[in-house]
């Protein structure tokens, strides 16, 4: 039996020192041990699918039925359709946009999408009080946001509330447009009838794919009784974790993942079909550049023995297709000398100009940004509406006087091809090129087949920028490649997600995005361990080290889908029935510690995991131990873990939203 000095101790357990790694210098102190894993992170699904894509600027929902084909235009042969979400425009892809209406403590969805915009845009000043109107919401999540429950979003009136419960709101819209447009051919198709799947970028991290996890269990969409129907008051009293039910019939999907299918099933399908009218021969070796509304994602796949094999750590920024607006944005602050348009916003009611700019920037605009990048126009005109125009009459002619390539006349804005690339698209350009070409070099120059999806990603305009560039630079390495657009490559996402919850075994592996560990105290080693961090412990009368980095995986290490991680733990003390753990993660490689010798940690805390330790025989504490299993191959990171005594399976909640 291990005594005391076989554990390795940390905040209110001890793990059990399986394996200690006495590296050199700039080498992991301690690292876990990997073993087979017993069971899938995800089950082949022939069952119904529906796969919401939650884009920052908008989203779509594909979906797949067992009990009959459905087929359409945007089909393409894939079993595979695209949920109408905007009847009147006969739309698949929308505004992330919800409009709500206060009915005493309850809050209904008044709209969504393009008719929620439209409708928020043309209420009388006096309504306003009455709505809360939110847009682009998923901006908030970006990888190097420290976001958790508490984390607030800001509508358009300039309220606060919960993120995770608006998120909810529009989760559980979209749930109901789905069922209500099924069950409208006399089907009776329920919320629990699918398996449902949440699309979120490679490059989040484990807090951002939580919130949206936890989103969909406020949203009800694993359930028939649970709906979200108001936003809590904001107070110093944290969320309270929501219930898990079904959580099995809830994946993430990647994003450039999913789009990664999508794209090498339209290329089979034409080799299929008509081998010589086939843009390419079959790639096994491809990236994906995902340009969406907020982030360029970008993924490259390696196809191995009927699988594939996930070869790049997930690289991207936020150089996404808003950017563009917000560059007009900032030109036209510069035009009317007014920055932030903090003089208009002081105007009026909040709510009725943040409505009046966000129809110029995120409609007017945006109208105009496609036809541009589509090749249908060569000059950008931006018809402003009256009160804007009226409020900065004198500016706009002043403005425009003093800017080359800028007209102003009879309200409308006239921006001319040079100043539209030079001050517009060409920094977002910029960016992304440079995210593109990262990822080839990072890749080796390896794939020779590259796919630009997305919203942004697949206009002509950046198709036109980008194909050169790459192929640039593989020219000066004496190698060629093709960069193609598929069709329809903004519901890429959306129905190449259904494919991979088809079949979520094809991905055979993938690079952590990060050094992932805990931290722990082990017993002293004067030829490995900084003096620094010695300590006497006085319960098991030996010196330990204390704050040790004891690393699950390191950034870029390949992780197997049949692999698992595992540590052993036993008690702190011989009263504790329950255990928490810190998880941390670095982008770091060859991290020792988790904290400074000034006590500054040098690690994140991203969450923590809360392990249930019983004691029903009153064991020794030694005797009572628990394995942990952790998985990290997955789109989410989960854990589990076991009591040793009996074998059975312990409650183990994964948490990565309390509050730091």
């Amino acid at each position: 039996m291990a005594t005391s000095r076989d554990y390795i101790k940390f905040g209110k357990v001890s793990i059990l020192a399986r394996r200690q790694e006495f590296a050199q210098s700039h080498k992991p102190l301690i690292k876990a041990d990997k073993i087979p894993r017993t069971e899938a992170g995800y089950c082949v699904n022939d069952d119904n699918i529906a796969a919401i894509d939650f884009g920052t600027t908008s989203v779509s929902l594909a979906y797949s039925i067992t009990s009959r084909l459905i087929r359409d235009a945007k089909d393409a042969g894939l079993g595979v359709n695209t949920l109408v979400l905007d009847r009147e425009d006969h739309s698949n892809r929308v505004p992330n946009a919800i409009l709500l209406k206060r009915n005493r403590r309850k809050l209904e969805v008044e709209d969504f999408g393009t008719s929620a915009r439209k409708k928020f845009e043309t209420k009388k000043a006096s309504e306003y009080s009455q709505y809360v109107y939110f847009e682009r919401i998923k901006m908030l999540l970006k990888r190097d946001q420290s976001i958790d429950r508490q984390t607030l979003v800001e509508s358009f009136s300039g309220e606060k509330f919960y993120l995770v419960e608006v998120i909810a709101f529009i989760l559980q819209c979209i749930k109901r447009k789905l069922i209500i447009q099924l069950n409208r051919n006399e089907d009776s198709f329920k919320t629990t009838d699918f398996y449902w799947v949440i699309t979120v970028p490679a490059i989040w991290d484990a807090r951002g794919k939580r919130m949206m996890r936890e989103a969909a269990y406020m949203a009800g969409l694993l359930t028939e009784s649970t709906n979200i129907d108001h936003l809590t008051p904001v107070s110093g009293r944290p969320l309270p974790l929501p219930i898990e039910v079904n959580p099995d019939k809830l994946s993430l999907a990647l994003e450039p993942e999913s789009a990664a299918f999508y794209s090498q099933k339209i290329v089979e399908g034409q080799i299929t079909s008509d081998p010589s009218k086939a843009a390419i021969a079959h790639p096994t070796k491809y990236m994906v550049l995902d340009i969406g509304g907020g982030t360029v994602d970008v993924t490259s796949h390696v196809e191995v023995d009927g699988g594939v094999v996930v070869e790049n750590i997930p690289i991207g920024n936020a150089w996404g297709g808003t950017q563009v607006n917000e560059a007009f944005s900032k030109l036209l602050q510069d035009i009317v000398n007014d920055p932030g348009f903090k003089k208009f916003l002081a105007s009026r009611d909040q709510s009725q100009s943040m409505a009046i700019l966000n129809g110029i920037l995120y409609r007017e605009f945006e109208d105009q940004k496609l036809l541009f990048g589509q090749g249908k126009t060569e000059e950008i005109t931006i018809n402003l509406p009256r009160p804007f125009a009226e409020f900065f009459d004198g500016a706009l002619e002043a403005g425009t006087r003093e800017m080359q390539g800028v007209e102003y006349e009879d309200d409308t804005l006239y921006i001319d091809r040079a100043v539209v690339e030079l001050k517009l698209f060409s920094p977002v350009l910029d960016g992304i090129k440079k995210c593109a070409l990262n990822a080839v070099k990072g890749n080796d120059y390896e794939v020779d087949t590259f796919y630009l999806v997305g919203g942004f990603g697949g206009c002509k305009y950046v198709h036109e920028k980008l194909s050169p560039a790459i192929k640039e630079v593989y020219s000066s390495k004496g190698r060629q490649c093709t960069v193609l657009v598929p069709p329809d490559p903004h519901l890429a996402v959306a129905t190449g997600a259904v494919m991979w919850r088809k079949n979520p075994d094809i991905v055979k592996a993938r690079r952590s995005d990060a050094t992932y560990g805990i931290g722990i105290c082990i017993v002293f080693d004067p030829n490995l361990h900084d003096e620094h961090y010695k300590y006497y412990d006085e319960e098991d009368g030996l010196y330990r080290c204390d704050n040790v980095f004891s690393v699950f995986l390191e950034k870029g290490e390949l992780t197997k889908a049949d692999e698992a991680i595992t540590i052993g733990l036993v008690p702190f003390k011989q009263s504790n029935t329950q255990s928490l753990i810190e998880i941390y993660c670095t982008p770091d490689l060859g991290v020792q510690y988790i904290a400074d010798k000034n006590g500054t940690e040098i690690v994140t805390k991203i969450g923590q995991l809360l392990i249930d330790i019983p004691n029903p025989d009153n064991l020794p504490k030694y005797q009572r131990k628990i394995d942990i299993t952790m998985y990290f191959s997955d789109t989410e990171i989960q854990a589990k873990a076991k009591y040793c005594v009996n074998g059975k399976e312990v409650k183990t909640v994964c948490d990565f939203l309390s509050a730091k």
